[in-house]
This record gives C-alpha cells, structure tokens and sequence, in this order.
C-alpha cells in the first residue's frame, strides 16, 4: 500500500515538473495591482502574501507591460498615479538592486535627475505630468502610500 502511494506521489511530481518545463515566459508573467495604496515594506508583503513579487522591469518590454496594466486601471486619470517597484538601495546608497534576485538595475528609465538620493531610497513608476513624470521612474522615501503592482515569478508557471 505504501508502495503505491509512493509511486503516485513519484509520477504527479514528475506530470507537475513536466508542464512547468513546457511553460514559455509569456503564459507565466502577468501582473496584479493592489486595489489600495500603502508604503513600500507593505507593497512587498502584499505581493508576497498573493505568492507574488514587486514587479521587477529589467527591460523595455517589461517597462512597457507595466505601464499598460498600470493604464488600465484608470487610475491616472487624476492626473497622479505611482506604483512601488521591486528595488531600493535600501543595502547600500546609490545602488538599486531587485530584491527577489539580488541583481543590480542596469535597464532604467529614470526622469532625467533621478535618482536624486537623500531620503528616497524605494523605486518607483510615476505618473505626474504636473511634474514631468509621464510613466518613468523615481527614488521616493519608501513611506510613502503608492500602489503596489505585482508579477508571478517568471521562472515559474502558475495555473
């Protein structure tokens, strides 16, 4: 009896591995924003209750998908909107890093004079054509209330 129960525990890991193998980047990534704001340490918690991350966007597709999913919440139409994003440099000052992977930002799309430093220590994604953001990033004190928008883990596959 126990044999057999083995042997079927053995064969759904093998059927479960399987289709994680065959899953393609597209089908796994997608995004999730918060329905209220809250400050940077608690964006990250809430991700992570759901079994997600603070979006990481290392590149300009993914600056791109982050930007439409934040468009359709309608959300900017006030005319400010900001979403918390996976890094800080929180560890060391003046170096962002993604916090699910440890890797330093190289891809960015800062407003021209940002990061300014100081204070500001969270990254996040504005909207604040009063203020010359139009959907690039900005350093911002990590206390403050933003929208956390969320990923599955690209190297994963959830159904």
């Amino acid at each position: 009896m126990i044999r057999n129960v083995c042997i079927v525990l053995q064969f759904c890991a093998l059927l479960i591995g399987a289709q994680q193998l065959h899953c393609s980047p597209q089908s796994a990534q997608s995004y999730h924003i918060a329905m209220y704001p809250s400050n940077w340490h608690e964006a990250v918690e809430y991700c992570n209750r759901l079994g997600l991350r603070l979006a990481i966007v290392d590149n300009a597709a993914k600056h791109e998908a982050v930007v439409q999913a934040a468009q359709a919440t309608g959300l900017q139409s006030s005319g400010f909107f900001g979403l918390w994003l996976g890094a800080s440099d929180l560890a060391r000052t003046k170096t962002y890093v993604w916090h699910s992977t440890g890797e330093r930002l190289v891809f960015g799309k800062w407003k021209p004079g940002e990061p300014t430093g100081g204070n500001e220590h969270c990254l996040n994604l504005y909207y604040w054509p009063a203020l010359a953001f139009n959907w690039t990033w900005n350093d911002a004190p990590c206390d403050t209330n933003l929208y956390a928008i969320c990923e599955t883990d690209e190297n994963r596959c959830f159904r």
